[in-house]
């Protein structure tokens, strides 16, 4: 049977949280806050979205299956807008209404809204498998006020010190899991979404409590047995801030019966087979289950396999494409017939260390990566790899890592940094390439860096080869790592074009440098790529997706995959963005919304189009290039535009951006290289803006792409050189350069002599240069103006006309002394 949650208490409620955002949280973001947070799935849910430029709402998108919203429109705007930090305000409402399957998957689903003109910053609604129950307006923070909730019950609240009454009886599991930070949907935050647990009994003793933990972190968890002969029939659960510090943060609190082991043995196993598990840390006991681990492609692995139970959060277990070997406790050395392999094991007992023998040939190449803290499981782990020598004893390390070694970049995880490590469980997990020095038989240690350990200390180390990997990444380039739609939204309109740019980052190990091609899969009818092929040495790149006119408008989950230019190399790598919440300045988070495909839309026409005509000659090392550009406008928009060039090749630097006037329609681009800019072709583009909106953020905006032109940086015309030279005052001197062609042009460029201080000037006619030139000169004449000494930072400028453009190069490095006059 199908509830509702009425937009009419979702208003109340994402009206009383707007009091609260106009504090130091509340960064810019154009979709701000999501209320409520949590539904039950098999309902259906009316939210509330508040923001800025949320104006013809169209769709949402969510990026997980098992949510729809069957019914969007804008509601009236708020009363009293709500100022945010950098120059933003919320004031803008929508309403939707979701409707959560009865088997979605319980936790996180992002999304993001599309408008008539664009697409929102990624937000997200997480779902609940239990019945969604609000705080009592009655005051609730004592045993003797608690409010009675049943058992399997989600309870949303806001963050303060609150007490429930949940009916127990002996021998039963009683569960309790907060979500706070895991549902913050705030950029800046601290202490304040930290939250502390405890069950109490009725007299008020405490039976159990917990702050942090390793599977959810900040967020606390608790499961216990509920002892027998308790009197009374009742535990009280009690959630308060482990700092106190009011603030109108929600919060919700699952409260059942469900399942709450904290490790799974083994932590996974291979694809496309049946794996026997062990589930470990809940009260009532350890218990066993086989897991069919599903047929993945083979462009998805490895992956990771879920397992909620009857709970509101998962276990998470590896999926790859090699097999097991699990700890033998008995033996001194586990052995391990082959690789690739993942090795198994639990640290039962606080200082065990546990070790496996295995079989390798000098100038082989593993990645030998972990997996403990990264899955939620209490072991902070370090490994260390040894060779057995002729005398059958280890020798000394060749390989020793821990926490203090583990990087993101090395567990191929791109974005922001993470508070002191603390909101991202892998760092703590090392993961390391490792290059044999000898053949033969090498013991693989694995301990607790803390000395602890228990039933639930599992950890599963996978050894093999390291892919080759390219992981296409979304990456903000605001500041503190907000998300930005100026840097990383694909919002393009009919007939229009955009262009963003991907990082690639090589995946740990990765010996590939070749060139490769992006290719796009996801993208609709009426949509294509335009990606030009990528140098192996790119970092960053761009990619444009161009709109037919009659594309139809909207949001599609698309990704992109690198594809090498040898079909003898495989190229593996998923799409990664990652967006932070419960941020600091510096960009460090407690909590990161992770998605691994991007979201573009299709969205209404563009008031403008920009195009910029390509040169017809070369950009000389040292030179500069002018590149006419032309704006196209829809009749009835005569506003200002602003242009900014966001890619060029390596040595042209990008020009400040430009802006083309009320009812203008052209402008010319200037570009300039280094003298040492790398020869070859690369791609540029700019991006055309309309002025309203955010101006940093690019929100409200309707952005639009020129074409990827091709720049070719080239040889300068001729490479000029000078003696010193010297003028007295009152007198005459030429400074002269000798001239060394290097790259041919017909008829003849016109120098100037730049750099010349007060009091010199030139006499006589500007020189010319024509291939055959091999020395020209300037005469300068200087008067008691000038300053006595040397004078550096001469240098020369030649304008030549080539293919019918004008290129201007500068060259030469001159010096010229001043002396008194006689």
């Amino acid at each position: 049977m199908k509830q509702s949650v009425t937009v009419a208490a979702v208003m109340a409620f994402g009206l009383a949280w707007g009091g609260f955002s106009g504090i130091a949280h509340a960064m810019t973001k154009d979709l701000q806050w999501v209320r409520p947070r949590v539904g039950q799935r098999g309902t259906t849910v009316e939210v509330v979205l508040q923001g800025m430029y949320l104006s013809d709402p169209r769709e949402l998108l969510f990026h997980k299956p098992g949510i729809r919203a069957v019914a969007i429109e804008p509601l009236p705007k708020l009363p009293h807008p709500i100022g945010l930090a950098h120059g933003g305000r919320v004031e803008e409402q929508v309403k939707a209404v979701l409707e959560i399957a009865p088997d979605c998957e319980p936790g996180e689903h992002p999304f993001r809204l599309r408008t008539a003109r664009g697409l929102s910053m990624l937000a997200s609604f997480h779902v609940t498998p239990f019945p969604v129950v609000a705080e009592s307006t009655a005051p609730n923070d004592t045993i003797a006020t608690a409010q009675l909730v049943a058992t399997n019950v989600t309870v949303s609240a806001t963050v303060d010190t609150d007490v429930y009454k949940v009916p127990v009886s002996p021998g039963q599991r009683l569960s309790v899991a907060v979500d706070c930070v895991r549902i913050a949907d705030v950029h800046y935050g601290d202490a304040e979404f930290d939250l502390a647990l405890r069950i109490l009994d009725e007299a008020g003793r405490e039976l159990a409590a917990n702050d942090d933990n390793a599977l959810h972190v900040q967020d606390p968890l608790v499961s216990l047995k509920v002892p027998e002969g308790m009197s009374g029939g009742h535990l009280f659960v009690e959630v308060r801030q482990s700092i106190h510090k009011p603030s109108d943060i929600p919060y919700c609190v699952h409260i059942g019966t469900f399942q709450r082991p904290l490790a799974v043995y083994p932590a996974g196993g291979q694809v496309g087979e049946s794996l026997r598990v062990t589930f470990l840390g809940d009260p009532l006991g350890e218990f066993n289950e086989t897991l069919p681990l599903p047929r993945l492609p083979e462009a998805a692995w490895p992956g990771t396999l879920t397992w909620f139970g009857d709970g509101p959060s998962p276990l998470e277990l590896r999926c790859v494409p090699f097999g097991n070997v699990l700890e033998d406790p008995a033996a001194e050395a586990t052995g391990v017939p082959h690789l690739p392999i993942a090795l198994n094991g639990i640290i039962e007992q606080p200082g065990d260390t546990d070790t496996f023998r295995l079989t390798v040939k000098r100038g082989d190449r593993y990645r030998v990566r972990v997996f403990a803290s990264a899955l939620g499981f209490p072991v902070d782990p370090a490994i260390r790899i040894r060779p057995i020598g002729g005398d059958g004893r280890p020798g000394p390390a060749e390989v020793e890592a821990d926490d203090s070694d583990a990087r993101m970049t090395d567990r191929d995880l791109f974005g922001h940094g993470f508070r002191s490590g603390g909101g991202l469980k892998d760092v703590l997990d090392p993961s390391v390439i490792w290059e044999p020095k000898a053949d033969g038989d090498y013991l693989l240690d694995i301990r607790d860096t803390s000395g602890a350990g228990g039933p639930a200390s599992v950890y599963r180390v996978e050894i093999e080869s390291p892919p080759n990997a390219i992981h296409p990444f979304l990456a903000s380039r605001s500041f503190d790592w907000v998300e930005g739609s100026r840097a990383t939204s694909l919002a393009v309109p009919q007939g229009n074009r955009w262009t963003v740019l991907l990082t690639l980052p090589k995946g740990q190990g990765s010996a590939f440098n070749g060139a490769f091609d992006l290719i796009a899969n996801g993208l609709p009818e009426g949509v294509r790529l335009v990606a030009p092929r990528v140098p192996g040495n790119a970092g960053v790149w761009p990619v444009q997706l161009v709109a037919d006119a009659n594309a139809r408008p909207a949001a599609h989950l698309v990704t992109f995959q690198a594809k090498s230019t040898d079909p003898q190399v495989k190229i593996t790598g998923g799409c990664q963005q990652a967006v932070p919440f419960v941020n600091h300045s510096g960009g460090d988070a407690w909590r990161t919304l992770r998605v691994d495909r991007f979201m573009m839309a299709v969205t209404e026409p563009s008031p403008i189009s920009i195009d910029l005509v390509p040169p017809t000659a070369s950009l000389v090392r040292g030179g500069e290039l002018f590149i006419p550009v032309k704006l196209s406008r829809q009749p009835g928009f005569n506003e200002p535009v602003e242009f900014q060039v966001d890619f060029a090749p390596a040595g042209v630097g990008l020009p400040p951006k430009e802006l083309i006037a009320a009812n203008q329609t052209e402008a010319v681009l200037r570009i300039a290289a280094d003298r040492n800019a790398p020869l070859g072709k690369g791609p540029l583009y700019v991006m055309a803006t309309t002025l309203d909106g955010h101006d940093y953020l690019g929100s409200g905006r309707v952005r639009v792409s020129s074409e990827l032109i091709e720049i070719d940086v080239a040889e300068p015309f001729v490479e000029l050189a000078s003696e010193p030279t010297s003028v007295r005052r009152g007198g005459r001197a030429k400074i002269a350069f000798s001239v060394t062609p290097k790259s041919p042009f017909e008829g003849e460029a016109e120098v100037k002599l730049l750099g010349l201080p007060k009091g010199v000037s030139l006499v006589g006619p500007l020189p010319r240069i024509r291939k055959e030139t091999t020395q020209i000169a300037f005469e300068v004449e200087a008067t008691d103006d000038a300053l006595l000494g040397p004078v550096a930072g001469l240098e020369c400028e030649l304008i030549v006309k080539a293919a019918g453009q004008e290129i201007r190069q500068r060259a030469g490095k001159g010096t010229l002394r001043i002396d008194p006059r006689l």
